[in-house]
């Protein structure tokens, strides 16, 4: 079935998690670029043409032996432009499935005024089903949109960089290196980090490796400023492929998120073997197991942050452990191939309900 779906978001090129997770199911799925439809291509106003051209060849000459087009809808313009698709598609009788990513996807539909709020409620509703990514998402999709009323399905994003087996962190040598990766800013914690990091008292050595856009500088300032200045490394953006090359270098990640629809950086890192350090926020628990893959503490909980880093950075043993389980669940729940099944299963479901 999935030969019969097309996917429509942003362009394959475009810096962003929908683009990475269309990246993914085009190299794990064996996809051809042309199932790929682009309604978006990093800049507003640029898009607007191409908006307009996708709207146009979807209303007047829909692709012949196409059963389903799967859109992936963020918030804000991201959801204004797959709503105005989906229009498109009703108007011409053509089946459409939503896929919700974003991170405050779940704040813009709450602060919505009436009238927005009545189109995201059409939009799912005329869905054939709504893709959440993670429980929670559906949990609170199911509330908004009206109690039984949507058809959903839970398929996480697939991770197409899961080693063939873990890395040895057994020889890693000190000091032992933390990783942040994500955008610099309140919402993924970076600043709570640098504090938990300062205030940890590591007896063992230890350095802490910052990489992200956003608020480059604040953070610079912010970790010159600190106690352990000297030992926290702050640096810009790496291409995907450097920064996954230079992953394994590390010895755990932390991401203490106040906001996360998945996380795919914690993915990556256990799916690589290196356990992680995160939040209870969003659908993090759904990703990371706590106190297995790693520890979880509440947003914004510096002190117990702090200590969950002493805990993993003192501990090789715990390290090593909690990242071979980590690198486990991986396998287990993010493979392609366990992502594609959940996929066909949906859509051959889909495919005999409306025979």
């Amino acid at each position: 079935m999935i030969e019969k779906v097309r996917h429509i978001g942003p362009a394959l090129y475009v810096q962003g998690g929908i683009s990475s997770v269309l990246v993914s199911y085009k190299k794990l799925f064996n996809l051809p670029e042309e199932y790929f439809i682009a309604s978006y291509n990093g800049s507003f106003a640029k898009s607007l043409p191409i908006l307009l051209l996708v709207c146009m060849k979807l209303l007047f000459c829909p692709e012949k032996g196409v059963a389903y087009y799967q859109i992936h809808t963020s918030f804000n313009g991201s959801f204004l432009r797959k709503f105005l698709i989906s229009l498109c598609l009703r108007i011409r009788g053509k089946k459409y499935t939503t896929h919700i990513h974003g991170s405050r996807f779940k704040e813009f539909c709450s602060k919505a005024p009436a009238p927005l709020k009545f189109c995201i409620r059409s939009y799912f509703l005329h869905s054939q089903t709504v893709i959440c990514i993670t429980p929670d998402m559906q949990e609170f999709m199911d509330a908004f949109v009206g109690k039984g009323k949507c058809s959903f399905v839970v398929i996480p994003n697939p991770c197409q960089t899961i080693a063939e087996k873990p890395v040895d962190l057994s020889t890693h040598q000190q000091p032992v290196k933390i990783v942040f990766s994500g955008r610099y800013g309140h919402r993924k914690g970076v600043y709570d980090l640098i504090k938990a990091f300062s205030q940890a008292e590591f007896k063992t050595p230890v350095e802490m490796f910052l990489f992200g856009d956003g608020e480059v500088e604040k953070v610079r300032s912010e970790a010159t400023a600190s106690s352990c200045g000297d030992k926290i490394h702050v640096s810009g953006w790496l291409t995907h492929a450097e920064y996954l090359n230079r992953l394994v270098e590390f010895d755990l990640l932390a991401l203490p998120s106040y906001a996360e629809t998945f996380g795919m950086s914690l993915v990556e890192a256990m799916g690589l073997g290196i356990p992680v350090v995160s939040t209870f926020s969003g659908g993090v628990p759904y990703v990371v197991e706590n106190g297995k893959d790693g520890f979880l503490v509440e947003a914004g909980d510096v002190s117990a942050l702090s200590k969950k880093l002493e805990e993993l950075v003192e501990n090789q043993s715990l390290r090593i452990q909690m990242g071979q389980t980590a690198w486990n669940s991986c396998v287990t729940k993010f493979a392609g191939n366990v992502v594609l099944d959940l996929l066909e299963d949906c859509y051959q479901k889909l495919d005999g309900s409306n025979v």
